[in-house]
């Protein structure tokens, strides 16, 4: 009779959403070499490249319980693994805001400059920022797919894409529901949750114009829509498991 194979996971992790502590939770709930990327053992320089984690050899693979990093959706679908899949999305105004907090307090050449002047930086305008969440669930093989900072265009047919992605997704957290993501998981798959440190969490007083908040929202529609639909099906997924 043959082993059942393990359960393998891979949490999409999205910049901003709260992924730096929940992936804390993911080492704390396997053991040592178990979780992509393994410190001391890949290379942390690399090891966010899409061709670096699909070119593992299979030998490794199987160790791997869990990956994380900042991936493309269809890497999910690259890799030879039947794996379950996890991810948090965030309110694209507050994910952004979040973001530009993250550059003031650690780029040195964004130290002193405000939220607003930030925000035209026009690199990490296309790379982190500009309809990000949907670029993440929409890029495919015709991409280049070197890594989630690839600059893509989103239009219309992209959207569509990302959503279509988003509903293959095994579990689904919002940002703002934190709590219950982690609750899902404990319910479904038995992970525990000890005390882990809120990891790269804004506590500065920097604040956002309403002119901002209206800015990121009208130049990054895609997003809009997208988590809109995030959080649609979202409640469609938590009725179903409350009627269950």
């Amino acid at each position: 009779m043959s082993e059942v194979a393990p359960r393998r996971f891979f949490f999409i992790h999205i910049m901003k959403t709260g992924g730096a502590t929940f992936r804390q939770h993911v080492y704390e709930n396997f053991g040592s070499g178990e979780v992509y990327p393994v410190p001391n053992v890949d290379d942390m320089d690399r090891a966010w490249l899409v061709e670096y984690v699909l070119s593992l050899p299979a030998e490794r693979r199987t160790a791997f319980r869990a990956y994380t990093g900042h991936f493309p959706f269809v890497v999910t679908e690259l890799l030879p693994d039947d794996l379950t899949t996890l991810t948090i999305i965030r309110d694209p105004v507050a994910r952004t805001i979040s973001y530009l907090k993250h550059c003031k307090r650690y780029h040195d050449h964004h130290r002193e400059l405000s939220l607003e002047q930030i925000y035209q930086d026009e690199f990490h305008f296309e790379c982190f920022i500009h309809n990000h969440q949907t670029k993440i669930f929409s890029m495919t093989t015709g991409d280049k797919l070197e890594s989630y900072m690839d600059i893509v265009s989103v239009d219309d047919k992209r959207l569509e894409v990302a959503k279509a992605n988003l509903e293959k997704v095994d579990v689904l957290g919002l940002n703002e529901h934190y709590p219950q993501f982690l609750e899902e998981l404990q319910d479904r798959f038995g992970w525990s949750f000890g005390r882990t440190r809120n990891r790269r969490v804004s506590k500065e007083k920097w604040e956002a114009s309403p002119q901002l908040r209206q800015r990121i929202a009208a130049d990054n529609a895609a997003d809009m829509a997208f988590y809109a639909h995030a959080q649609q099906l979202y409640e469609q997924r938590r009725k179903a498991r409350l009627a269950s």
